[in-house]
């Protein structure tokens, strides 16, 4: 009996095979097309919401008649606005271009004690070279630069100088073309501020803003 189905089974292979011209024709999987990989770079433009502040320490003693120092804090801040422009050539590096100026009065501490707030404008212009490291939809970045600052005192005149500038900051891709960040920026950090007479002067700002790529 075994032997009959046996034969059965192998008869209805053979007619199968007959049937189909002798031939067998492989089955085969279709290709699935890779996605392309997104190209990262292009031009982009931004704005955000900057504070700023303005730190100069002084040596108030008389040269001739005192060895002491007598140190004096001076801190002024802002509330203004940048606007940016840049190129991202891939996903790890741009080049970037800021123009930051006030919108409020500068509020004025001395020694820690407020002042009141002086009719005062700050403004900031810079380019960046901006190293990237991109998580997910989040970017970890860099700037790193050379700008002017200048400064115009109510009654006092205008005061610019330039520095190296740098900062450090984070990104977070909201869509395919607009981008959150977060970044806080040196301005300025030296012992001189064009004919000021300060020992120390410090600038920097903290920028909340997003970016719109092309």
């Amino acid at each position: 009996m075994k032997n009959i189905i046996c034969s059965m089974a192998a008869a209805i292979a053979l007619s199968s095979f007959a049937i189909a011209g002798g031939n067998i024709e492989p089955v085969i999987a279709p290709v699935e097309e890779m996605s392309p990989v997104p190209d990262e770079s292009g031009p982009y433009i931004g704005a955000g919401i900057s504070f700023l502040t303005w730190n100069e320490t002084q040596d108030l003693r008389e040269p001739d008649l005192q060895m002491v120092p007598i140190w004096q804090d001076l801190e002024e801040s802002w509330t203004g606005g940048t606007i940016l422009a840049g190129y991202r050539f891939n996903p790890y590096i741009a080049v970037e271009g800021r123009y930051t100026m006030s919108f409020t009065d500068g509020s004025v501490e001395l020694d820690g004690e407020d002042f009141g707030d002086y009719n005062d404008d700050f403004s900031n212009i810079a380019i960046y070279l901006k190293p990237m490291y991109p998580i997910g939809d989040f970017t970890l970045y860099a700037l790193l630069g050379y700008g002017q600052t200048t400064i115009e005192f109510e009654g006092g005149g205008d005061h610019d100088d330039s520095d190296f500038q740098w900062g450090i900051g984070a990104g977070y891709n909201l869509t395919e073309t607009l981008t959150a960040f977060i970044d806080y920026t040196v301005l300025y950090d030296d012992n001189t501020f064009d004919d000021l007479a300060a020992s120390d002067i410090k600038v920097d700002s903290i920028t909340l803003g997003v970016t719109y790529k092309f």
